[in-house]
């Protein structure tokens, strides 16, 4: 068996193991991890390894808000289509509530694709019965015909 001597071996063989070295390094230093490899022909582009800058959210502020206290929105039921005739389930409570229950301030925005069409061809209302934790009345919400598109409001904030 040969033995090689430390100069006998070339900068192309020792890349590979530098690499590797270079990037354990990289993942200790978060900071310094972000590499940039040049991709030729792309006047400048390259591959960049390592963490990527984070995305700014994209998401508008929820307009439904907890605003803490016992006022809370508590959904009684909600009807969608119950003007079209015909036997036809318009039950829609499950995804008011699910969107709304609990708020003190709820922003609903009827979406047919969601809650389903009981009635093609049919204009349809929609109705919401929802009381506030701290006691009270019953309140209601509703859209006139075409309701899918509108937005209703829950508000049981203290006045």
């Amino acid at each position: 068996m040969a033995q090689v001597s430390l100069t006998q071996v070339s900068l192309k063989d020792m890349i590979g193991p530098l690499l590797a070295v270079l990037l354990l390094i990289a993942g200790a230093l978060p900071a310094a991890a972000q590499i940039t490899i040049p991709l030729p022909g792309t006047g400048g582009g390259g591959i960049q390894i390592g963490p990527q800058p984070e995305q700014q959210q994209r998401t508008t502020p929820d307009q439904n808000r907890y605003y803490g206290g016992s006022v809370s929105i508590r959904v009684l039921g909600a009807a969608y289509g119950r003007n079209c005739a015909g036997n036809v389930s318009t039950n829609v409570t499950d995804d008011l509530a699910r969107q709304c229950q609990g708020r003190d301030y709820c922003v609903y925005r009827i979406d047919a694709r969601n809650i389903g069409d009981p009635r093609p061809g049919c204009p349809k209302e929609y109705q919401a019965r929802y009381m506030c934790r701290d006691g009270g009345n019953e309140r209601y919400a509703s859209a006139n015909p075409e309701a899918s598109g509108q937005s209703i409001v829950l508000d049981c904030r203290r006045q």
